[in-house]
């Protein structure tokens, strides 16, 4: 991407109106591309809350469904294989706590994956590091030189 100090003549200076542009764009664009990289990984996170919060209700669901209806069935085939009729439904609610209780750890396991956006907390913490030393090049990847970003790490990031 070219920029106006670039097309002009190498002998003359840039006037500070070009170079208050010149910030002012750059600052917008690093600006888009970091809400565009916290879309991108918030998006992924999302979509795990969500498996996760599917299996707690199925977990619920399973709980308080077996509770209900297939524990008379199983208590009564129980009670039919000669169980005592306290012991046999006893029995069949425990083991469908016991399918309950996974689909919860399967939900609570899956909900434990999130995390904060880290590849956006990252280049942020760069920007910032490069907004307080503009001459410096930190992080990896980051390479903001002649007044302008480019060559960022959040380049190559792909955006849904």
């Amino acid at each position: 991407m070219s920029t106006p100090t670039q097309n002009r003549p190498a002998t003359r200076e840039a006037t500070l109106g070009e170079l208050v542009g010149l910030a002012v764009r750059d600052l917008s664009l690093l600006v888009r591309q970091e809400i565009d990289l916290a879309k991108a990984e918030l998006s992924k996170q999302a979509t795990s809350a969500a498996l996760g919060a599917g299996f707690l209700v199925v977990a619920a669901g399973l709980g308080f469904g077996a509770l209900i209806a297939v524990t008379i069935g199983l208590g009564e085939l129980f009670t039919w294989a000669g169980v005592e009729r306290f012991w046999a439904y006893f029995l069949t609610a425990l083991l469908y706590l016991v399918v309950a209780g996974l689909f919860g750890l399967f939900g609570a396991k899956r909900l434990k994956k999130i995390s904060p956006p880290e590849r956006t907390l990252q280049t942020v913490k760069e920007d910032i590091a490069w907004l307080k030393h503009p001459t410096a090049v930190t992080g990896t990847g980051a390479g903001h030189s002649n007044g302008h970003v480019s060559g960022n790490s959040r380049d190559s990031v792909p955006i849904p």
